[in-house]
């Protein structure tokens, strides 16, 4: 190869212009190769080594920000059962053939049957016999700015796309009017789904002005007029869930306002059919729970008149009032279906009685969830490390059943129950339970395991203290650990901000804690046998296209499933922290992991010197 002075950009630049035409002379006469730049300086070597140093920092950076987007891509897929399959290798990497073949044979039905209810539901096939029901139909909703309500609407314009209205009764609230509301509730997350897929159905939404309190739902002469001209289907999901609520509150609403609402499904021209949505836990003074009527603690008449006496003289006697039952929801929800039986005589009625609601199992998005009641605010506290014990059986029931599956049975009821009711029909009002236990139940032990587990591995940044949760069945127990193991800390942080001058925050915090805790307490130390014969037969009586479109079914749901996602839920629509934080999240766990440890050993030191200076004192008595 012959070589050139021209050959070499270097040529151009006068620093190295006379060793470059060194070297070239040395190549074409055969000589021995010429160091042209000669030894790299100690500070050439050093910088040399840095710039080494920083590209494998910079790479160690790249490579930890993929790990960050693939594990939050490999969350929302958790989150998002329409979004494609992930899949990396590393992650089967120790899981057998075996298993690997059921994984994805679950992984292969799950997308099938999705798929299937995307082309059910965008019109991409024939509409099924539910779907054919709702078709030009107006709805009325009560209560739907609420959990469950929410979900229903967002149900209905998604998968009965071609009903004609959906009448949303809805009252101002904190300095919000309906109109404002409703655009509001329209705008979450939950819906968005509902408008990629059925975008001109979000203007189906009504508000109506009214109030459950209010006599005649406090609707205006004009709104009454067009309700009652247009409205054909009702479904009343309205109702305080405080379980602790005034008995004249929930008075007002649950049994005052189901009366209005019979009332005016009774003036409705076109009534096709009428849900009633109550609780499993209205009879819970019986221990096996069928799907009948029950004989209530009071009757309708009665409660309203012991509702109108001053609150103090309706809290003197309260304990008497409520007898068997536990609080005031659960009494007056047994009062509401007495309203049901006795004024929606002769009408196209049906009562579902679900347990306790929580986030959703499917649609439209894994783990949404906006409400903190029950078990959600439980294990909200047990994520966050601010509840450290409980009171409850481990082996008792936990009935629950996800809200999403929910509505699909209120969607479902309300259909049958039209299919089915004969004109002139005057005695028989199917009641539905629908529960978990029956089919497939779980224990609280079980659930509180399985979001441990779940739940250590998908932390949150928004935690204060390392997972512990001590449960137990014994009350006096309970209370001593919820002193040592709630309120003592929180005595020594509060007496620590005062001497900081920091505002004192966890006394107050643990009064909240524990009253929530105690509206638990009755739910998760007994539990009761539901028949939910009805609603497996509901079921059965459905084709496969609505079962697929309107899945209900409690013995296919999977507890497994549930967890994976119920914390991640939690995490992301009601502790409001995303998961792209989920690296630093762990990074703040593995700390409050090793403090946790810590404090265990220094606790464990401090009772041994305690136990030492006791046993020493008593010796020295003893022995004068």
């Amino acid at each position: 190869m012959n070589f050139t002075e021209e050959q070499s950009p270097l040529e151009r630049t006068d620093l190295t212009r006379d060793k470059i035409g060194q070297w070239v002379l040395s190549q074409q006469h055969g000589g021995p190769a010429v160091d042209v730049y000669g030894k790299a300086s100690q500070a050439q070597i050093q910088e040399l080594e840095n710039v080494r140093r920083l590209s494998r920092e910079l790479q160690e950076n790249l490579h930890e920000l993929e790990n960050s987007i693939r594990i939050a891509e490999v969350e929302n897929q958790a989150m998002n059962p329409t979004a494609p399959i992930l899949d990396y290798s590393e992650d089967h990497e120790f899981v057998s053939a075996n298993q690997l073949d059921d994984y994805y044979a679950k992984e292969d039905q799950a997308d099938a049957m999705a798929e299937e209810q995307q082309r059910l539901t965008k019109g991409k096939a024939s509409r099924t016999e539910i779907q054919k029901f709702y078709k030009g139909q107006c709805v009325l909703v009560t209560g739907g700015t609420g959990f469950l309500g929410k979900v229903l609407i967002e149900k209905l314009l998604r998968s009965c796309g071609d009903l004609d209205t959906i009448y949303v009764l809805v009252r101002p609230k904190k300095g919000k009017d309906a109109h404002s509301r409703v655009n509001d509730m329209l705008d979450d997350f939950l819906f968005k789904r509902a408008h990629e897929e059925n975008p001109k159905g979000i203007h189906k939404v009504i508000p109506v002005l009214g109030d459950m309190e209010q006599p005649g739902l406090g609707l205006s002469p004009e709104d009454r007029k067009m309700l009652t001209s247009k409205v054909s289907i009702i479904i009343n999901s309205a109702a305080t869930v405080k379980f602790d609520e005034k008995l004249s509150v929930a008075t007002g609403i649950n049994v005052r306002g189901t009366k209005a609402v019979l009332q005016l499904a009774k003036e409705c021209k076109y009534l096709k059919a009428l849900t009633h949505v109550s609780t499993a836990f209205s009879q819970t003074h019986v221990k096996n729970i069928e799907e009948k009527f029950y004989e209530p603690p009071m009757s309708v008449e009665a409660l309203e008149a012991v509702a109108e006496l001053d609150d103090e003289v309706i809290n003197s006697i309260l304990p008497a009032i409520l007898g068997k039952r536990p609080n005031t929801y659960c009494f007056t929800k047994a009062v509401a279906e007495e309203a049901v039986r006795k004024y929606g005589e002769g009408m196209p009625i049906c009562i579902l009685r679900p347990s306790i609601v929580i986030s959703t199992y499917e649609e439209p998005v894994r783990g949404w969830t906006d409400s903190v009641y029950g078990p959600t605010g439980l294990v909200v506290g047990i994520g966050i490390g601010v509840l450290r014990t409980m009171y409850m059986d481990l082996d008792k029931v936990a009935d629950m059943v996800p809200v999403d599956l929910c509505v699909n049975a209120i969607i479902a009821s309300t259909y049958h129950t039209a299919k089915n009711f004969r004109e002139n029909q005057t005695s028989h009002i199917p009641i539905y339970n629908f529960v978990s236990g029956a089919q497939n139940p779980t224990t609280w032990g079980e659930f509180i395991e399985s979001n441990r587990r779940h739940g250590t591995t998908r932390p949150t940044t928004k935690a204060v203290w390392y997972y512990g949760l001590t449960p137990t069945k014994s009350y006096f127990m309970f209370l001593f650990y919820n002193f040592f193991l709630h309120y003592l800390p929180a005595i020594l942080i509060d007496t620590f901000c005062a001497l900081t001058g920091r505002k004192r925050n966890m006394l107050k915090f643990y009064h909240k804690v524990r009253k929530l805790a105690n509206i638990l307490f009755y739910f998760s130390t007994q539990d009761w046998r539901f028949s939910d014969e009805g609603v497996q037969v509901m079921w059965r009586s459905l084709s496969t296209p609505d079962r697929t479109v309107f899945p209900f079914n409690m013995a296919d749901m999977s507890w497994e499933y549930m967890a994976e996602t119920f914390l991640l839920g939690l995490r992301v629509y009601l502790v409001k922290d995303d998961l792209s934080t989920l690296p630093e999240a762990r990074k703040k766990w593995n700390r409050l992991f090793y403090m946790h440890q810590t404090l265990k050993m220094l606790t464990l030191c401090a009772v041994i010197y305690l136990g030492y200076l006791l046993l020493n004192f008593i010796s020295c008595m003893i022995l004068g």
